[in-house]
């Protein structure tokens, strides 16, 4: 569900279905990912889906699951793959939580093409545990939904006439970006109240969240080009702190319990996001003690993602002009504590490709999440990642009949993406871990 606005904001076609993975190998954190020969089970399939629906799983296995009516099957799933077994996705609840990929439901949008998508990769939904914020359609087109899972409570956070946009949840607390009355501003929902971010900056734009603060883009003028740093909001306090500025831009933050990263464009001569030729590097702050630390390469480093342990990601651009623009990278990981130098290649056969649309990776906890546009079609990877950021195997989902997947937003059960299956016609999936 999502809304549209003037700065690219589609109104999508969003509904669900939920497919489950078993028989995967485990890694040493007990996590579950397919592998070489491994098979995969399918449950929760929506009944609108009116025909077969097939997605590959890993190396050689396959996830086929019929909707009601289809001959031979009455809504069962199969799965076919090398050595590959039959497996179903457990019921709501286990592991203590009271939702999972199935009660995500029917939330219906529209976009009319994928150039309507973001132009940062921002997706239109956001979730944490049970606690799901998009953007509606219908009626309400563009507001701001916030939804309970497990019960299936909906409330309005927002309506459509500020363009709600660029969702963020994390534990208790909720933000996102809409218009006010000089631009863009930051709104926060912590305790059940809402709260607009103000401080000695024009506009806030880009807000990321973890469990006790949010962190934002506050621009220092109008433009889009102009000075611009790095916030946080502490939800608690109430209190408002630049934690990142100086010369040039410093935006595309996101922030754990411990650090904020984000991306800094001092050393460029524009000193300013560009994404056909800047330069810059990813930074981190120690939330405790305010110390930074440069990650210097050359070329672009970019749009940071923290994790869990220490470990986090970003997307790189070689020291070449004309870039490729934010829809071919590579993607790497690593660890706070460890030199820059020991910093990973997370797909070790080349670059990240995602054209024609912007589709950032997303980071929660140690699960990494990426798209990639391969030879054989759009798949959505996974690795989990392990001592110092090193990634574990990758494992690759399809969804055959997709034509393109959009923003993944990875979680603890399962990953939300935007399947393209047709030129009108999108679907969020909801795939278990």
């Amino acid at each position: 569900m999502t809304r549209a606005s003037s700065s690219g904001w589609f109104g999508v076609q969003l509904f669900v279905f939920a497919f489950a993975l078993a028989s995967c190998e485990a890694d040493k954190s007990s996590r579950s990912r397919a592998g070489a020969g491994g098979g995969a089970g399918v449950a929760g399939l929506d009944a609108a889906l009116g025909g077969q629906q097939s997605v590959s799983a890993g190396n050689g296995g396959s996830i086929s699951a019929a909707a009601p009516g289809s001959a031979g099957h009455s809504g069962s799933a199969e799965v076919a793959g090398s050595g590959g077994t039959t497996g179903h996705a457990g019921a709501a609840g286990d592991g203590g939580e009271s939702c999972d990929a199935a009660s995500v439901g029917d939330l219906e949008l529209s976009l009319r093409n994928s150039a309507e998508w973001d132009p940062l990769g921002y997706p239109p939904y956001a979730f944490d545990g049970c606690t799901l914020v998009y953007l509606a359609s219908g009626s309400e087109l563009g507001a701001l939904h916030l939804r309970d899972l497990a019960s299936g409570d909906d409330q309005v956070l927002e309506t459509a006439a500020t363009k709600p946009r660029r969702p963020a949840v994390s534990g208790p607390v909720i933000t996102w970006e809409a218009d006010g009355a000089l631009g863009s501003e930051v709104r926060v929902r912590y305790g059940g109240q809402v709260e607009t971010v103000s401080g000695a900056f024009v506009r806030a734009a880009e807000p990321r969240a973890t469990d006790d603060a949010v962190v934002f883009t506050a621009f220092l003028g109008p433009d889009p080009n102009a000075d611009s740093d790095v916030y946080l909001f502490d939800v608690k306090s109430g209190q408002l702190s630049a934690v990142a500025d100086g010369a040039g831009q410093q935006r595309f933050a996101d922030v754990s319990a411990t650090y904020v990263a984000f991306t800094d464009f001092s050393e460029d001569p524009k000193g300013h996001f560009d994404e056909a030729g800047s330069i810059s590097d990813v930074a981190l702050i120690e939330r405790a003690t305010g110390m930074r630390s440069n990650r210097t390469l050359p070329g672009k480093q970019a749009f940071p993602l923290l994790g869990a342990d220490g470990v986090f990601a970003y997307l790189e651009w070689a020291a070449v002009h004309p870039e490729p623009k934010l829809g071919q990278f590579w993607l790497k990981s690593g660890s706070v504590d460890r030199p820059v130098s020991e910093d990973f290649n997370v797909k070790t056969t080349g670059q990240v490709s995602t054209n024609p649309a912007y589709v950032r990776p997303s980071l929660h906890g140690l699960n990494l999440d990426f798209v990639d546009q391969g030879a054989d079609g759009v798949a959505l990877y996974r690795a989990t990642l392990g001592t110092r950021g090193a990634p574990g195997a990758l494992a690759s989902f399809k969804a055959v009949d997709s034509l393109l997947l959009f923003g993944p937003v990875a979680g603890d059960r399962f990953t939300l993406l935007a399947n393209q299956r047709s030129a009108h016609s999108f679907a969020l999936l909801a795939v278990p871990r």
